[in-house]
């Protein structure tokens, strides 16, 4: 029965986190969560504490779902790079199964800037939990000659962090997907040169 619970509290926290991710939170009623995860108000106060309770939990989901998917990827390739590659391919290439092209804390980030503290703060730790999990990969890089140590593991991260949102956001127009395969391959030339 445990388990029949926790898959379904996922399945809940999955699909709250895609609205969330479509929509914002702020523009995110009570009535849109009914619809798009099929409980009452009362059932989600219950589970949840509250709707920024259910968003918690989705946008902390949402970082371990970009996690698993690097994860993925590097299980496929034979170098972190090429892991990294391969993510960076997925998320901007297959976009038509995620609700918005625009990273879901990057969203959250921009939304509660100048509002809820808490949602803030939670956003900038979030990144820089995900930062970090990236600077590991990239000491894993440099240690195994991939990548040169002119510059910190860290700055790697950080840099692909900026190419990678900033990728995310280009591509968030139509017309300009010829141009994904070309400006991927600069970014990882790029990383390669630093």
């Amino acid at each position: 029965m445990a388990n029949k619970i926790k898959f379904e509290r996922e399945t809940v926290v999955r699909l709250a986190s895609q609205l969330f991710w479509e929509k914002g939170f702020h523009a995110t009623s009570t009535r849109d969560l009914q619809e798009a995860i099929n409980m009452r108000p009362g059932s989600i106060y219950s589970a949840f504490g509250s709707k920024e309770g259910l968003y918690i939990e989705s946008l902390r989901d949402y970082t371990v779902q970009m996690e698993s998917q690097i994860k993925e990827c590097l299980s496929t390739s034979d170098t972190i790079l090429g892991g990294l590659r391969a993510f960076v391919e997925n998320v901007i290439t297959k976009k038509e199964s995620a609700p918005s092209a625009i990273c879901m804390l990057v969203k959250a980030n921009c939304e509660f800037a100048d509002k809820d503290s808490n949602l803030y703060q939670l956003s900038l730790d979030l990144i820089d939990k995900f930062e970090n999990y990236l600077s590991v990969l990239f000491e894993q890089a440099i240690a195994k000659n991939e990548l040169s140590n002119n510059i910190s593991a860290q700055e790697y991260a950080r840099f692909f962090e900026v190419q990678f949102t900033g990728l995310r956001g280009y591509f968030n127009r139509p017309g300009v997907e010829s141009l994904a395969q070309p400006m991927i391959e600069q970014m990882f030339k790029i990383i390669k040169s630093l």
